[in-house]
C-alpha cells in the first residue's frame, strides 16, 4: 500500500472552471495580482458549492457510487477507457457484503485484463480483496 494517497489513486476526477466558460472547453483562472486572486478564489467557491460539493456529497453513498460505476462515469475517467479501474472498484464496494458471483466476476475481468508491467499489484490486489470479502 502506497504511503500516501496521490490524485491518480482517487476515484473521481473532474474539472471545475471560471464562471464564463463555454460548455465543453477548458478554462483556467488567469492570476496575476492580489484583486485577480481574490476574485479567482470567490469563483472557485461558486464552482465548488455549485457543480463540486453536491457530487462529491452524493457519491458518500455506497448505492449513487455503484450506480455511477455501473453508469461508466467517474466524471472524466469513462469505464470505455478504464475497464480495470473501474472493475477494481467495483470489487471494492462489494468486497464488504462478502463472496459472491458478481465479486468474482469484476474481480476476475480486471485480473484477465490488467497490463503485464501491472500484473503483481494486480494479484495482490485480487487476494487482499478476496481475503477482505471472506472476513465479511
Amino acid at each position: 500500500m502506497p504511503k500516501s494517497v496521490s490524485e491518480s489513486l482517487g476515484l473521481y476526477r473532474e474539472r471545475l472552471h471560471p464562471e464564463e466558460t463555454p460548455q465543453g472547453t477548458d478554462g483556467w483562472w488567469d492570476v496575476f495580482d492580489d484583486e485577480s486572486a481574490r476574485a479567482a478564489v470567490a469563483d472557485m467557491t461558486v464552482q465548488l458549492d455549485r457543480a463540486g460539493w453536491p457530487v462529491l456529497e452524493r457519491m458518500f453513498s455506497r448505492e449513487v457510487m455503484m450506480a455511477r460505476l455501473q453508469d461508466g462515469d467517474l466524471g472524466m475517467m469513462r469505464r470505455s477507457n478504464f475497464e480495470v479501474f473501474f472493475a477494481r472498484a467495483e470489487a471494492l464496494l462489494l468486497m464488504d457484503a462478502g463472496p459472491s458471483d458478481a465479486l468474482d466476476s469484476r474481480l476476475d475481468f480486471a485480473l484477465s485484463n490488467v497490463m503485464p508491467t501491472q500484473r503483481d499489484h494486480a494479484e495482490r490486489f485480487d487476494a487482499w480483496v478476496r481475503a477482505q470479502a471472506a472476513k465479511a
